[in-house]
């Protein structure tokens, strides 16, 4: 434990360079003040037997430890002041379990929609739906004309559409 003549001479030669330390780590004066006694109040209960070699490396360790040990205390503090009301208003962008279980259920009735469709009407189905062409890239892919494109469309739109109404 240091002696009151050391813990005095420490202070006047420590203390406006610890404070302004800690008012560059918090931008808070009156808590760089609080911390800058707490760092020499530790320093005054420190219970070692070693006489302390460096006490400004001692006192700026102590410091930056105070720091952040108050940031994550007031961090806290602040995601607990937060009122119950503004957290039942949060709302969750994913699905609920509902739904997922709903695009399932629309995505297979889809699919066994489109098994059905006869070989050439899938293909433009998907390529002018799925793939986004347009009916002429949709023509020359398939090498068919833009108005049987148009009417493979118009078959498969309708009949998916049948198939997905929903069952009641």
């Amino acid at each position: 434990m240091a002696s009151d003549t050391e813990l005095e001479r420490w202070y006047a030669e420590c203390a406006p360079r610890l404070r302004g330390f800690l008012l560059l780590k918090t931008r808070q004066p009156e808590l760089a003040d609080d911390l800058t006694q707490e760092c020499f109040a530790r320093l005054a209960m420190r219970e070692s037997e070693e006489r302390l070699q460096e006490p400004m490396a001692f006192l700026f360790t102590m410091a930056s430890r105070l720091v952040i040990d108050h940031r994550r205390s007031h961090q806290q503090a602040r995601t607990d002041s937060v009122p119950l009301q503004t957290l039942h208003d949060v709302v969750d962008p994913m699905p609920g379990p509902d739904m997922r279980a709903q695009a399932q259920q629309d995505m297979q009735r889809l699919l066994q929609a489109m098994a059905v469709l006869p070989l050439r009407t899938r293909q433009v189905f998907q390529l002018c739906r799925f793939e986004g062409m347009s009916y002429q890239q949709a023509a020359e892919h398939l090498a068919i004309s833009t108005s049987s494109v148009q009417k493979h469309l118009a078959m498969a739109v309708s009949f998916v559409a049948q198939k997905m109404e929903p069952r009641g």
